[in-house]
């Protein structure tokens, strides 16, 4: 049985290895430039086709992936002039991979349906050396069967994990983050704390992480330059887990206390 052909947008420091896990794997993929064209060069020289909208590279496609950076960038691609649903076939399936919120990934599924396409939300983790290993996790919400045809093409760049319906894939994703970024402002309160109390900082990480305070953070601290996240991305993904839990009129004072510490004047 022929792959499905594959629309990949979003070809950024994780999009673009993730992009070319795929067609290693023998896919053919579709792309149109979303801010940039030096990605959309390099891997056309792999066998990428570039098309010049989010619409053209619809009209070509069954599986559509998104990889920006939120809600108004996935509209832009989406919705916007020349957006892709609107050129999607029935029978084909949009992927939203980039880190947005429950309930956007909800309407967009709801659109969707409504006009006979698939929908899975699939935040990653892992970060760039993740992509490049192809070894991301894949946090997918929707339904059995639309999350098993497109499970192969997704395995190209890691693990599936299945969450639950649309929306809980980014839960678990803003979920995630919320600790990893929580973890990462602690450990830095801590060190300051132990070196003016006269403790040598190499030799405490080395206690840490033989210890029960040890994690993936604190065992990668302080992260390598090229898998540092941006600075503006800890203050937008733990707003989303605090604008989710507050849908459910959950508190997170503590996750508040580390947005109010990560989030500019």
């Amino acid at each position: 049985m022929s792959k499905e052909k594959i629309g990949f947008i979003g070809l950024g420091a994780i999009g673009e290895p993730m992009c070319q896990h795929i067609i290693a794997a023998g896919y053919e993929v579709f792309s149109s430039a979303n801010k940039s064209r030096e990605a959309i060069e390099r891997l056309k020289t792999k066998g990428l086709t570039e098309c010049d909208t989010p619409a053209h590279v619809a009209k070509e496609v069954d599986v559509l992936m998104t990889m920006v950076w939120d809600e108004a960038q996935n509209d832009q691609i989406l919705r916007g002039e020349n957006g892709a649903i609107a050129q999607l076939k029935p029978g084909s399936v949009v992927i939203v991979m980039s880190t947005v919120t429950p309930n956007y990934c909800q309407d967009l599924a709801a659109e969707c349906k409504s006009m006979g396409i698939g929908f899975l939300d699939c935040p990653v983790s892992g970060m760039v050396s993740g992509a490049e290993d192809g070894t991301l996790s894949m946090m997918t919400g929707g339904d059995e069967d639309t999350i098993n045809k497109c499970r192969d093409v997704l395995s190209t760049m890691g693990t599936v994990m299945v969450c639950g319906p649309v929306g809980t894939g980014q839960a678990v994703k803003l979920g995630n983050n919320a600790i990893s970024l929580a973890t990462y402002q602690l450990i830095q309160e801590v060190r300051a704390t132990v070196t003016a109390a006269g403790v040598d900082i190499d030799n405490f990480m080395n206690i840490l992480n033989e210890s029960t305070g040890r994690s993936f953070v604190s065992r990668n601290f302080p992260m390598p330059r090229k898998t540092m996240p941006l600075r503006s991305m800890p203050e937008k993904d733990m707003s989303r887990c605090l604008a989710t839990a507050d849908n459910f009129d959950v508190p997170m004072p503590t996750l508040q206390a580390c947005y109010d510490a990560y989030k500019p004047e």
